[in-house]
């Protein structure tokens, strides 16, 4: 009984997650029913899903893979080189999604942190309650949950004003300097996520400014060859 139930459960799993790579949510907060919890330490089928979702919406092909014989052509090398231009932007545009999945992923680093943390009361019970099915399986967090943890135990869970109520002396000050250590981390990743933006969006303008730019110097180069073949 216990043998097909297995069986079953893998079945329906199964059906979730093939559904799932069309859905931003895979990359976003986990792959999983409509309506489930955000899971920001993604399970391996979780990963899966997510790789799916970029490789449907940032790397689709746009041109087959030429022979040995064809590259060496002159036309082949053209080909060639567009070909890297291509996957040069395609880089680009799978980059946010890459780097969430990464993030995504449970860290064994962070399993003496946790452990530490959740001698604490309040970090335990906020543990129990928002921590990912994961992070619960491996006693470890991505990045990304960490974060999340780490400020969600102390701006969303009532227990920890308890504790800070009770913190004097040195446990204060330590306290204090952990959090503006968290907030210190938290404003670099806010930089340098606006620094990968802005690398985008430059790449965005070099786009538009081709797109713009083309059709006019290609126009003044036939004016120029043909008043070039006049004067010949």
């Amino acid at each position: 009984m216990r043998h097909q139930y297995l069986v079953f459960r893998t079945y329906y799993v199964t059906i979730i997650m093939s559904f799932s790579y069309i859905e931003l949510r895979s990359v976003i907060s986990g792959a999983g029913k409509v309506g489930s919890a955000p899971a920001l330490t993604l399970t391996q089928a979780q990963t899966d899903a997510a790789m799916m979702y970029l490789k449907n919406t940032t790397q689709r092909a746009a041109g087959d893979r030429l022979k040995k014989g064809e590259i060496n052509t002159a036309s082949g090398q053209q080909y060639q080189g567009l070909l890297h231009q291509y996957q040069a932007i395609v880089s680009a545009a799978s980059h946010p999604q890459r780097a969430l999945i990464a993030a995504s992923q449970a860290s064994p680093q962070t399993r003496e942190v946790l452990k530490e943390t959740l001698q604490t009361p309040s970090a335990a019970v906020y543990f129990e309650q928002q921590a990912s099915p994961e992070a619960k399986r491996t006693q470890s967090l991505s990045q990304r949950e960490l974060e999340f943890f780490e400020v969600g135990r102390r701006y969303a869970n009532t227990d920890y004003l308890t504790d800070l109520q009770s913190m004097e002396g040195d446990n204060l000050l330590r306290e204090s300097i952990r959090i503006q250590n968290l907030q210190n981390w938290l404003l670099l990743g806010i930089k340098q996520q606006l620094q990968e933006g802005n690398i985008l969006q430059g790449q965005q303008l070099g786009l538009q400014a081709v797109q713009e730019f083309r059709p006019l110097l290609h126009q003044k180069s036939q004016h120029i060859s043909a008043g070039v073949s006049r004067n010949e």
